[in-house]
């Protein structure tokens, strides 16, 4: 039995993690950040999981592994309603 594999857009935001799903294809999560966090730099990353609390798990120790620090591996996350949230909010003119 194989699995489907899911897209993630993974960015930095204000030097928070931000951890968005694409979808399952490649070009449309691609499409969906260049929507949705226009002039940031993200990744796309593929997951064996479309579960938002599993694929931040994966992504943790991905980040630990790559940085062997434990801080910087378990900052807390920014999903996509947090940055709408925030983006939403520096739009009106709020402080983030």
């Amino acid at each position: 039995m194989s699995r489907q594999n899911h897209f993630w857009i993974v960015a930095v935001q204000d030097s928070r993690p931000v951890l968005i799903y694409g979808s399952t294809d490649e070009r449309l999560s691609r499409q969906k950040g260049l929507e949705m966090l226009p002039g940031i730099d993200f990744q796309i990353k593929r997951l064996p999981t479309s579960n938002l609390q599993r694929a931040s798990s994966l992504l943790r120790g991905s980040r630990l592994d790559e940085t062997h620090d434990l801080r910087e591996a378990t900052k807390r996350q920014m999903h996509e309603r947090g940055l709408k949230r925030r983006l939403d909010n520096n739009n009106r003119g709020y402080p983030i």
